[in-house]
């Protein structure tokens, strides 16, 4: 049993001191996705509004939410890729996938896959679902270990813990 352990099991237990990693590579890869997306947006924001009026967004509120959502993917995309904010940046731009699998994603899905079977299973594969399962989880777990937030929470910890050596003296 020992060997079994020592050259299968301990191996793939090892690897779980690396599980920040691949964190770091999908919080960065995501926080680039909307960061590139923002800044396509921003280069031709009549196309983009264009874009959300054939969406079935008013025509006068589609060139004002043009630019504030090119701006929160802008500003989302940066926040991830720093892991600064990425609870709330996360459920910011959550709330914006939300909106894309509402607006643009379903509706042609539905259209061309009238049966619910077939429709979910074509939903399912679109990259706005995929971001936002990982969005949710960024809302729950937080950005990882390598990121500015968890950089600030290791150092209040530490001030805290200072302080309070500081308090029995």
């Amino acid at each position: 049993m020992s060997l079994i352990k020592k050259f299968c099991l301990q191996p793939v237990e090892d690897l779980g001191k690396f599980a920040h990693l691949p964190q770091l590579v999908l919080r960065v890869s995501v926080g680039f996705m909307f960061l590139s997306g923002a800044v396509g947006k921003l280069a031709d924001l009549d196309r983009f509004a264009g874009a959300l009026r054939e969406a079935a967004i008013p025509l006068p509120l589609a060139g004002v939410v043009a630019p504030v959502l090119a701006a929160v993917e802008l500003v989302g995309g940066v926040a991830l890729m720093v892991g600064i904010g990425t609870r709330l940046a996360s459920l910011v731009l959550g709330v914006t996938m939300v909106g894309a699998l509402i607006t643009t994603v379903a509706p042609p899905l539905l259209d061309r896959y009238p049966n619910p079977w077939t429709w979910l299973s074509n939903l399912f594969y679109q990259p706005e679902w995929l971001l936002l399962g990982l969005l949710a989880w960024w809302v729950c777990a937080g950005g990882g270990r390598l990121g500015v937030d968890a950089w600030v929470q290791h150092r209040r910890a530490a001030e805290s813990e200072s302080a309070s050596m500081s308090d029995t003296d």
